[in-house]
């Protein structure tokens, strides 16, 4: 019978580049001007936008990492769904569930801004990167975000002491932001990271798994 678990990371946070004078100067830069995975939430964590003239102008983007302990999992699971609690914001259209790299499960630093597997910061990237689920195209604010994971994801957490995901805004993953209308464009979602208090506001997956091995069409 299949039998349902509950991932939560071992590290999440955010990694951003903030005020840049440019939107190349946002987006292509190998790292961010600011990293935390100690912080409880980011009410701006997915973000690509434009700030208009004033107290910190300029293009902003922001990515938010999560790393999580698949040293148990033996058998690809049934199903996935990655569960996110919004808050505060929603207005991005589109948000990206992506593969990052492991160079995040040492803890998350401003050199972790491109750390997604096949980023070019210079570059389109929706060709680039590897997808763990389809796009969100839209975001609770008061709720969990449900993201069902596709079977890449689901391989990918066998063999293999970590699953690394990352979430991206549409304008930062095909490096649109650029065409923002002056003065300004609020592109960003929030949401809560495992520091929050309690448990019932943490990221997490929930995995469907087979209780037996399954080979050749017979349970052993």
């Amino acid at each position: 019978m299949p039998s349902v678990l509950d991932k939560y990371p071992i590290l999440d946070g955010s990694v951003e580049r903030t005020a840049q004078s440019t939107w190349d100067d946002a987006h292509d830069n190998l790292a961010g001007t600011a990293a935390s995975s100690t912080s409880t939430l980011n009410g701006v964590g997915i973000r690509a936008s434009l700030t208009g003239p004033g107290r910190g102008s300029g293009w902003y983007v922001s990515r938010c990492f999560f790393s999580f302990d698949m040293s148990n999992i033996t058998h690809v699971p049934l199903n996935a769904i990655l569960k996110i609690r919004g808050i505060t914001n929603n207005n991005i259209a589109v948000i990206h569930t992506v593969k990052a790299t492991s160079d995040i499960e040492g803890g998350l630093t401003t050199a972790d801004f491109d750390s997604i597997e096949g980023w070019d910061g210079r570059a389109d990237n929706t060709g680039n990167v590897t997808y763990y689920a389809s796009n969100t195209s839209s975001w609770s604010s008061s709720g969990y975000n449900n993201i069902t994971l596709n079977q890449q994801a689901l391989v990918d957490m066998v063999g293999q002491d970590r699953l690394n995901i990352a979430l991206l805004a549409h304008r930062d993953i095909n490096n649109t932001g650029g065409d923002f209308p002056p003065p300004a464009s609020t592109q960003y979602s929030g949401l809560t990271f495992t520091e929050y208090s309690g448990t019932v506001n943490d990221p997490n997956i929930r995995l469907t798994t087979q209780d037996d091995a399954v080979f050749m069409g017979t349970n052993f």
